[in-house]
């Protein structure tokens, strides 16, 4: 393959780039957008790196689209030029392995749809890929090398940002350490210093985030460590799961993945471990709940690389190349297009590719309402509408009337909002309203549609309010003057 891993890389960015300043945010998107308003050492739903990419990005481009997106999509990149990396260690003497893999590494499907928008994903595949590169740097640098040190202790650091970023990123971290004391070329390691510098710097960048939770009351441990309970057995999220793991790579991929596996043999034990704690957890979670797409992302990373090895030893590789690329493209870029394209939606599912749609029509419709209401604030009761209002309606405030947990990072409710004519904004299908609304209800409800081509995708509950009565929002008791 003449391509570069660099050309490669160079030209997926563009790409990426090019489509996240064309489409709109998603609902997740504009959600993150909202925690980067607010810095904070944590969040409910997720640590917080994505929060600070988005607030660098939006710092130099503002809240738009591609000012959200602008650095977990060089995260993204970034990761599959460090996919290259990879496979040149394993392989040195291979010239072609290299931007191979970073090619299928990027026409992954999951990876490929990820790298467009500004996800806890993004970080989460920079940091597991760059740790995994530096650890096997770390491994092949000959004893008593002055770098050796250096890359063990680059190696914690990047476990440690990126559970930052995800906890899931814990894996690979558990995965090195399973390698240092299960494998016969790791285990010498646990007899120097080196493995025990590497935790100390993994823990390092995590002590504001563990102090975080310490004053949140464990807030954001306990939300993600609720995923480790089991709730029944079925095998039906284990079919699931084992299609994701074949399709996210795409079909050929994966079968040439297992035959890299037989080429490179003793030499693939570090990248194997780097990944399976993660692949045996997600087995584990399938069997009482769905293993969402997204979470296998960082996987792909050693997937590709194996399978850029099973397709150089294969016996006509000059067929396989192409062919496994091309099937990678055509299924890739055309199940892409055709779940973003402008025209018509693919079904009515509320799934990223329909948020993204009919905003600018129900923007006007809703801020006629307000018009006409003279509201001053906008209301809301489910997370992924508080993100998705406060990107469209940026100069006016938008604040969530439940879920407290989730906003702790924003402060106190507005004091002069207390006792200001307001809209209540709900998504008809959306989550359920609070038993007791914490307000006075001034109107009749106005329902405005999110639509494209006639097709309706979401309906809105506008409902003029004012004078908020809840004491967690407003300590003061509301009266009317």
């Amino acid at each position: 393959m003449r391509s570069s891993v660099t050309g490669i890389t160079i030209g997926f960015l563009i790409v990426h780039m090019g489509i996240a300043f064309f489409l709109p945010v998603f609902d997740d998107e504009a959600y993150y957008a909202l925690w980067s308003r607010d810095l904070a050492l944590g969040y409910y739903d997720h640590p917080p790196m994505i929060a600070y990419m988005i607030r660098a990005g939006t710092a130099m481009f503002g809240e738009t689209g591609f000012g959200i997106r602008f650095f977990p999509i060089i995260s993204m990149a970034v990761a599959g030029y460090l996919v290259g990396q990879i496979t040149k260690a394993f392989g040195p003497d291979s010239r072609s392995a290299p931007p191979l893999a970073t090619l299928l590494f990027n026409l992954g499907l999951a990876v490929f749809a990820l790298g467009n928008f500004a996800t806890p994903d993004a970080p989460s595949v920079l940091f597991w890929v760059a740790a995994t590169w530096a650890a096997v740097n770390a491994v092949q640098t000959p004893a008593g090398a002055a770098p050796k040190t250096g890359w063990w202790i680059v190696t914690g650091l990047l476990i440690g940002f990126g559970v930052l970023s995800k906890f899931t990123n814990a894996f690979v971290g558990i995965g090195l350490l399973g390698y240092l004391i299960f494998s016969g070329t790791g285990r010498p390691y646990l007899r120097t210093r080196l493995p025990y510098l590497a935790v100390l710097a993994a823990v390092v960048p995590l002590i504001p985030y563990l102090v975080w939770n310490v004053q949140s009351d464990w807030l954001g441990v306990q939300r993600q460590g609720s995923r480790l309970a089991a709730d029944g057995f079925t095998t039906r999220y284990l079919v699931e799961f084992a299609i994701f793991m074949v399709l996210a790579p795409t079909p050929l991929v994966t079968i040439f993945a297992f035959r890299g596996i037989c080429v490179l043999r003793a030499r693939v034990s570090l990248l194997l471990w780097s990944i399976g704690p993660a692949i045996l957890y997600f087995l584990y979670h399938a069997t009482h709940a769905a293993v969402q797409a997204n979470w296998i992302v960082p996987i792909q990373a050693a997937v590709a690389i194996l399978a850029a090895f099973g397709i150089s030893a294969a016996a006509r590789q000059w067929v396989w190349r192409p062919v496994t690329v091309l099937s990678a493209v055509v299924l890739t870029l055309g199940l892409f297009a055709i779940a973003f394209n402008p025209v018509t939606p693919i079904g009515t599912g509320d799934n990223p590719p329909n948020q993204t749609r009919g905003w600018p029509d129900a923007r006007a419709a809703m801020q006629e309402v307000i018009a006409a209401t003279d509201a001053k604030w906008i209301a809301t009761t489910d997370y992924a509408a508080t993100g998705m209002l406060a990107h469209q309606f940026a100069q006016m405030p938008v604040w969530s009337v439940t879920q407290f947990e989730r906003y702790g990072f924003r402060g106190d409710f507005p004091a002069e909002l207390c006792n200001a004519k307001g809209i209540l904004i709900e998504r008809v299908s959306g989550a359920t309203p609070p038993d007791s609304p914490p307000f006075t209800t001034l109107g009749t409800p106005t329902e405005v549609e999110r639509h494209l081509n006639g097709i309706t995708l979401k309906r809105y509950r506008l409902t003029p309010v004012a004078g908020v009565t809840s004491r967690a929002l407003c300590p003061q008791p509301w009266r009317r003057t």
